[in-house]
């Protein structure tokens, strides 16, 4: 049969057996295709899950995904064929639309054969289905050679009457109709938006066909995903803002009021990720008004890019209107900003606390969860917290809650430890005291909570009224189990106090030796006798973990430097990268007295390393030992610039440095000038990035000063 009329002719004569995928054997594949376009949606969805979890598993792309782009194209070109669009931008996903650039391997012939049929995807901007026209619309910037040929097609289609698109109709090419559909629009302006970032600065007409949308076009919504496109494009931070905050929020205000589609239940589980993600967002877009809103309000804070004040300004105008659609909307956004951004967020944060009063079941848990993320500058917030969390009236809630608006200082697990509450790790992280009682509540639950020791940590000698709580759960909690560090959170809790925590030494001594005991001891009891032998035989012994840390501990009681050289000595005979690390940062705790090491820390401070870590370790201890900065400016120079995640590191060696470091003074000032943090980024996201960049910041302000610059 033509393949016109079966886009599956030819499919059993691959041999697809012979290749793989993520779960092994691509026999499958042939089902998977022709799952795909089912008339069952069910089998649609599984199928498609299918292809995206094995045939193109977290954007992988193997023999078997090259092999099936010709019948997957063969779907999308097919008229009347169901799933078309879920199709499309499969594609669009093994061309890596998202960003084509400096592809190779497999990635580059995907691209390729994704590409190559670019003739289709023009084809399908016009096609009778609106999501297809949609979905079409989103593998252009895939097709990187023919991204001037794509902008000059998509204008067109937008430049019809008043800014809207226009399309042929079906049956008729000579007779073309306005487009009717938001979506296909609003995808239109992103895929323009795309595409002339890519190509560099855009002509006027493109500015001026976009400015009209935003001045003149009755949906809101378009007005908004247009003014974001337009505030992003190349060139436009160079000229007068395309658009004040003002403007903005009467836009997103209008938005509100008129509402947008949702998406309407499908009426049929599946199983898959694929079927969890949509009923997820069914289930977000129930109840609401305007469910498309978030995604827009998003984009248009991001469109401001580095005007941080702007996006402050905006977020904190939102996080304050009436309409509680609004302000769940603009908690992500916000979160987004101040994890990827610098800036002054206190009235920012201080609006996010308020959420957390207004106690809404939707708004609350979604603003704890931001505040979560902040660390330290969840401050302005602690008041909303503590009023939370001294109302809750349950303190113990299961995982998840049926009541989504109370806050929990506990939560339960069906199957594992339970944790402390979302919203008082916050209040906790903050470094606020009145969370003092509510963690010797947590404390004392049973069965404790995971994390609760790292909470206590961050308080050091402020939480010495914990000390009897620590030193029973020290001796109660299990030992030996490699999934539960509860107990070894109770030793770095009491290393944390200090001195202040000197009666827990018996019960440190009583139980297993491992390295937060080791380091508990040191700090609870730095001169008791008892230890000595404790240490010396971790020194000893063959857990080089143990022994290193034993042997700083040695050093740092009794000057002994003989057991840290012979363990330091160990580290580095080994063939381990990191025994190698040890070693240089036990030798670097030595100082001076590490001096029978100084050819091999030199040697090690030049070796090769794709992260840096070694050469920068091996120069601490490098500069300690001699005091010659001459080797080891060089190799935080180079550490700095190739990894974002040595920055603090090095700030504070220069800092020890001193006026030798004076060079080094154009990297402090440039970093302390970013608006970006040194450690953001769009494709991961780690719950201590925000307080890592900000000690960055206090570690280049002390640099500064210390080389000579200006803190």
């Amino acid at each position: 049969m033509d393949e016109a009329l079966d886009p599956f002719a030819g499919l059993d004569e691959v041999r697809w057996s012979r290749m793989r995928h993520a779960y092994g054997s691509a026999g499958d594949v042939p089902e998977l295709l022709r799952g795909l376009a089912h008339p069952d949606p069910a089998v649609r969805e599984t199928a498609l899950d299918g292809m995206y979890a094995a045939v193109h598993h977290q954007g992988d792309i193997y023999p078997c995904t090259i092999a099936a782009i010709p019948f997957l194209l063969r779907l999308a070109a097919h008229p009347g064929l169901p799933g078309r669009p879920e199709v499309v931008r499969l594609l669009a996903g093994i061309g890596s639309a998202e960003d084509p650039g400096e592809l190779t391997g497999a990635y580059r012939k995907a691209n390729q054969a994704v590409a190559m049929a670019y003739p289709l995807w023009e084809r399908l901007l016009e096609d009778a289905d609106p999501r297809v026209r949609e979905a079409a619309a989103e593998v252009l910037p895939a097709c990187a050679d023919q991204s001037r040929t794509a902008l000059t097609r998509l204008t067109a289609l937008l430049a019809g009457e008043g800014g809207t698109a226009v399309r042929v109709v079906e049956g008729d090419p000579g007779v073309r109709a306005v487009e009717g559909d938001s979506g296909v629009r609003a995808a239109f302006v992103r895929a323009l938006g795309t595409l002339a970032r890519r190509v560099g600065e855009p002509d006027a007409a493109l500015r001026d066909l976009l400015a009209g949308i935003v001045a003149a076009d009755p949906d809101p919504g378009l007005r908004l995903v247009t003014l974001a496109e337009l505030a992003s494009l190349p060139g436009a931070a160079d000229g007068p803002p395309v658009a004040e905050v003002e403007d903005v929020l009467q836009v997103v205000a209008a938005v509100y009021r008129s509402g947008t589609a949702g998406v309407p239940p499908a009426g049929f589980e599946t199983g898959t990720l694929v079927g969890a993600v949509r009923r997820l967002r069914e289930q977000e877009d129930e109840g609401r008004r305007a469910p498309r809103a978030a995604e827009l309000v998003r984009s248009v804070s991001s469109s401001f890019g580095d005007r941080v004040a702007d996006r402050v300004r905006l977020l904190t105008a939102l996080l304050r209107v009436p309409d509680g659609e609004c302000r769940l909307d603009a908690l992500w956004p916000a979160a987004l900003l101040i994890e990827g951004w610098r800036g002054d967020y206190g009235e920012l944060v201080g609006e996010i606390g308020e959420q957390v009063r207004d106690g809404h079941a939707r708004t609350r848990p979604r603003a704890v969860s931001v505040l979560q993320r902040l660390g330290p500058l969840a401050a302005p917030a602690a008041d909303a917290l503590v009023g939370a969390l001294t109302a809750a009236p349950e303190r113990v809630l299961p995982h998840p809650s049926t009541d989504e608006g109370r806050v929990a200082w506990v939560v339960e697990w069906p199957s594992d430890l339970p944790t402390v509450g979302p919203a008082l790790e916050a209040l906790g992280r903050t470094g606020d005291e009145r969370v003092l009682p509510m963690l010797g509540w947590v404390l004392d639950h049973e069965p404790m909570p995971r994390h609760t020791g790292s909470l206590v940590v961050a308080f050091g000698s402020r939480a010495a009224p914990l000390v009897p709580l620590l030193r029973s759960r020290l001796r109660d909690l299990p030992c030996g189990d490699r999934h539960d560090d509860r107990r070894d959170g109770m030793a770095y809790a009491l290393a944390a106090i200090g001195p202040a925590a000197a009666e827990a030494l018996p019960d440190l001594l009583d139980g297993p030796v491992t390295p937060a005991v080791l380091r508990a001891l040191v700090a609870v009891a730095p001169d008791a006798p008892a230890c000595l032998p404790i240490l010396r035989e971790a020194a000893a012994g063959q857990d080089r973990r143990l022994a290193v840390q034993a042997a700083a501990a040695l050093w740092r009681i009794g000057q002994d430097d003989g057991a840290a050289l012979a363990v330091a000595g160990r580290c580095l005979d080994d063939d381990s990268t990191y025994a190698w690390r040890d070693g240089t940062e036990l030798l670097a705790e030595l100082g001076p007295a590490a001096g029978p090491y100084v050819v091999r820390l030199r040697r090690l401070a030049r070796r090769k390393d794709p992260h840096h870590w070694l050469p920068l370790s091996a120069a601490r201890a490098l500069w300690r030992a001699t005091g010659d900065p001459k080797p080891v400016l060089p190799v935080l120079e180079r550490a700095w610039a190739a990894n974002v995640h040595t920055r603090r590191e090095a700030a504070a060696l220069w800092a020890e440095i001193g006026p030798p470091a004076a060079d080094a003074a154009g990297l402090l000032s440039a970093e302390l000038a970013r608006s970006r943090r040194h450690n953001a980024s769009d494709d991961s996201y780690h719950s201590a990035a925000v307080g890592e960049d900000e000690k960055l910041l206090g570690l280049c302000r002390t640099a500064l000063a210390a080389v000579g610059g200006h803190a």
